[in-house]
Parts: structure tokens; C-alpha cells; sequence
């Protein structure tokens, strides 16, 4: 097969509360150029996080607000492109065992190999703007971004 698995990754991001409070991941098999298959995650991010299985924030990420008190299990939006925070570890374990294993007709007996992402993953990660009212956005590209911070400036932040 020369198709590489690939992977698009989102975060839901509340903006009521400023916290990402939940995270999503979901695997493709694609061939082409890299900047080819970039295209194909962009445009599907903008849809495909509604079938995609959802995880919680890990635990280990907690905010601690201006009142002492601390929320675990969710995290600001730097996180989400911080590679050292590692936040989507779990939802990479998650999408890599929902793959279904391939069939393996090579020996005398069938063998089902069960697939693996690679090391490193070619992939695109999206945050997901969710209003007060539950409706989201993806924020993809520039116009999505200049619509965020006219939000976020109706919001006084």
C-alpha cells in the first residue's frame, strides 16, 4: 500500500470559560505529496470532528483560576500547540486502536497485522471555538481567525 495513515487532531476550546475542555483525533490513509494531503486534513477538520471519537483533557492538565481554585482535566488553548506539552498523546493511542487491522494473505493461513500511526505522523490540529450557545466553529484559516478575535473582542478579552 502507498498510502501513509495520517492524522487530524482537534480540540474543543469553550469560550465562555477560555479552556479547552476536550480533545478528538481520527486517522486517514492518504497518498500524495505532503502538501497534498495537508489540503485533504484542512478540509476535512472542518467536518470530520463531529464523527470523531471524543476524549476528555488528560487529568494531568489542571488550571488554577484567580481564586485558588484548581480544574483538572483542562487546559488553555497554549497547550494545544505546545509539542512538549504532549496533550494529545492519549487521542493518538485512541485513533491507532480503532484502526482495523489488515489482512495478511501471504502465508498458508490468514493473518489479520493490526495497523500502527508512525513514529511521527504527518498531521493537522485544529481548535474548535465553541460559542455559549454549543455552536462551534473550526478555525482553520485567516478569515476564521480574524473571526475569532472579533469575538473575543465582543467578550471584552
Amino acid at each position: 500500500m502507498s498510502a501513509e495513515l495520517v492524522v487530524n487532531l482537534w480540540a474543543f476550546y469553550d469560550s465562555s470559560n477560555a479552556v479547552v475542555y476536550a480533545l478528538a483525533g481520527r486517522a486517514y490513509a492518504l497518498d500524495g505529496e505532503d502538501r497534498e494531503k495537508l489540503a485533504v486534513l484542512r478540509n476535512l477538520s472542518r467536518t470530520d470532528y463531529v464523527t470523531a471519537t471524543r476524549h476528555r483533557v488528560p487529568s494531568r492538565f489542571k488550571i488554577h483560576d484567580g481564586s485558588g481554585a484548581v480544574r483538572s482535566g483542562v487546559c488553555t488553548l497554549n497547550a494545544v500547540a505546545d509539542s512538549n506539552a504532549q496533550l494529545f498523546e492519549e487521542v493518538f493511542r485512541g485513533v491507532e486502536s480503532e484502526l482495523p487491522p489488515l489482512p495478511d494473505f501471504s502465508g498458508a493461513e490468514f493473518r489479520a497485522i493490526p495497523q500502527k500511526l508512525p513514529q511521527d505522523p504527518l498531521c493537522v490540529t485544529t481548535v474548535l471555538y465553541e460559542d455559549e450557545f454549543g455552536n462551534i466553529r473550526p478555525i482553520i484559516n485567516d478569515e476564521d481567525r480574524a473571526w475569532i478575535d472579533r469575538q473575543e473582542r465582543a467578550q471584552g478579552r
